[in-house]
């Protein structure tokens, strides 16, 4: 018998986003408006934010990994919470997934790549964060350095992170401006964050998603 998660891994992998390998950059999901107010309200949350540093703990090459990291990192506000919580918005993204989606918990986060090395290694997403949406509301790196930028293995699309981390596959480099956002299915792609360098930062909205 097919378990029930299998049933919406499957549902996830044939829908537009896992038949474009994992992921789609959109430009339509969250206003011109909306990423001011989230921007303000990052900008605001930063000034409290956690730092976060540790190494990699591996448990099952999988959802029970924990990935090596250091950012920063600050709970969502009442902005945020807005588009998370959008009717709209979980309509226009389960309509991309092919499943019904549902956020995760009652509130998203902020992450802050500000300092040099900031990073988030190899890894998919806890159980429940099926579906990640990830909207870039600051970016002063180069624009001819990757640095700091995401990443994400999308030819290992519901694969282990053995590979990943054996380094025998490619990652494709997501290019997103500020503003955009990505979808990906973060319980089934691969994904991490470069060490940044030694110039500019990054700052994202992130909001987990369950998939049924």
């Amino acid at each position: 018998m097919v378990s029930v998660s299998a049933r919406v891994d499957q549902r996830l992998l044939d829908g537009p986003v896992g038949q474009a390998g994992g992921l789609v950059v959109l430009d339509d999901v969250v206003s011109p408006a909306e990423v001011r107010e989230l921007r303000r309200e990052a900008l605001d949350v930063g000034r409290t934010a956690e730092r976060h540093l540790g190494p990699t703990k591996r448990v099952d090459a999988g959802r029970f990994d924990v990935p090596g990291r250091a950012l920063g990192s600050g709970p969502g506000g009442p902005g945020q919470d807005r588009t998370y919580h959008s009717s709209r918005v979980i309509s226009h993204l389960s309509s991309w997934c092919g499943a019904q989606l549902a956020p995760t918990g009652g509130r998203g986060t902020y992450s802050y790549y500000t300092r040099p090395g900031d990073h988030l290694d190899a890894h998919v997403d806890i159980r429940g964060c099926d579906v990640t949406l990830i909207t870039v509301l600051h970016d002063s790196t180069p624009t001819d350095d990757h640095a700091g930028s995401l990443v994400a293995w999308t030819g290992e699309l519901g694969s282990s992170l053995d590979e990943v981390r054996r380094g025998g596959a490619a990652a494709t480099v997501v290019e997103a401006p500020v503003g955009a956002s990505v979808l990906l299915l973060g319980g089934l792609l691969p994904h991490a964050v470069l060490p940044l360098g030694s110039e500019g930062g990054r700052v994202v909205s992130a909001l987990c998603y369950e998939a049924s």
